[in-house]
Formats: structure tokens, C-alpha cells, sequence
């Protein structure tokens, strides 16, 4: 078999083991995330967001806008919530997780990178999970939001495009590019080439 099938059936093998953990103990992980969202999304958007919590494995968003008793519409009984699910764009974690141990190495070397990797895969996820709930805000809630917010139709596709990014693009994108910077030598043994494009010295003839 070649490199390319041995090292594909390992990750295999491993995806699903690193799947399951990552799920089971999501409950745990939005924790930090929604501290992070909760200090920047409160500053940034101080007259709309009035808090964001881990609710299980999602995150509840509390919003500054209120809701009229439907009989006195001069009474508020209560704030709109929402709940978000950051699992839909931290499914790149369990995916690099699964390169990572597949790929050969010092175990001490590869927990490093695996750190510095996870580093940028929250930082992903932050930046999907902000544009999703700015997309809800923008386009699922009434027009006290949008008055809010006060972005220019621009904006609005930007803001869009962005969410198009975090959620399709980002997640399923960078565990690969990043373990591809990360044992780009590795890579060279799998490809046959080395670093300068040559075949490597197993592979001649």
C-alpha cells in the first residue's frame, strides 16, 4: 500500500474516536468560548448584546431588545434570547485532531503543534460562531435590530459574505492548511518529493 492509502486509513480510524470526544465534551468547551464572545460581543455592540452564556453545548444570547406585553404594549415582561450552536463551526477541530495523530513525529513536538493549532481553530470558531449570531440579529429579529446596528446595505453583504465564510469555508479549510504547514516535511515523504521538489531519496530508483 502506498503512504498516501496507510496515512488515509489512519485518520480514518482516527476521526471517529476524535469526533466522539470532541461532541462529549463540547459542554465543557463552549465554556471559554462563550466568555470570549460574551467580553467582546457586549463591548462592541454594548446597545444590542446584553450577554452571551453557555446553555449545555450552545451559547444563549441575551439581547437588549425588549418584548411588549401583546395586552399593554406599554409593559415589558422580558428580553429577546436566542441560542446558537458553535458546534457547526468547530467540526474542524476533530478533523485536524485526527491529521495530527496520524502524522509521524515526536510525541512532544506534536503536542505543541497541536496547541498552536487548536489556538487558531478557536479563533475560527469565534469568528464563525460572531458572524452567525450578527447574521440572526441582522436578518431573523425585527427591525429594532437592524436600527441598531445601522450598517449600510454594504454592510449587509458584507456582514453576508462574511457568515458565508465562517460557516462553509473557514471550518472545513484551515485544520487542513494548518497541518499542512505543520508537517510540510511529512508531506514531502507522502508526495515522494523533497523540499525543493525532487524525489526524495525513498522514493528513487
Amino acid at each position: 500500500m502506498s503512504p498516501v492509502g496507510r496515512f488515509a486509513i489512519k485518520v480514518g480510524l482516527w476521526l471517529p474516536i476524535c469526533y466522539a470526544i470532541w461532541y462529549f465534551s463540547s459542554i465543557l468547551s463552549v465554556i471559554p468560548l462563550a466568555s470570549v464572545l460574551d467580553m467582546l460581543m457586549t463591548w462592541f455592540l454594548p446597545n444590542l448584546i446584553g450577554g452571551i452564556e453557555a446553555a449545555g453545548n450552545q451559547l444563549l444570547v441575551t439581547t437588549q431588545l425588549s418584548v411588549p406585553h401583546p395586552d399593554a404594549t406599554s409593559t415589558v415582561v422580558g428580553l429577546i434570547r436566542f441560542e446558537t450552536q458553535p458546534l457547526d463551526y468547530g467540526y474542524c477541530v476533530p478533523l485536524y485532531t485526527a491529521l495530527v495523530l496520524a502524522s509521524p513525529g515526536e510525541d512532544r513536538r506534536k503536542v505543541f503543534l497541536w496547541l498552536v493549532g487548536m489556538a487558531i481553530l478557536f479563533v475560527v470558531q469565534l469568528f464563525g460562531v460572531t458572524t452567525g449570531i450578527m447574521k440572526i440579529l441582522a436578518f431573523h429579529i425585527d427591525g429594532a435590530a437592524r436600527e441598531r446596528l445601522a450598517f449600510s446595505p454594504a454592510g449587509y453583504e458584507i456582514l453576508a459574505l462574511a457568515f458565508k465564510f465562517g460557516y462553509l469555508i473557514f471550518p472545513p479549510i484551515s485544520p487542513v492548511l494548518i497541518w499542512l504547514v505543520q508537517f510540510r516535511s511529512f508531506l514531502s515523504d507522502l508526495t515522494g518529493n523533497d523540499s525543493t521538489g525532487q524525489p526524495s531519496e525513498r522514493f528513487r530508483t
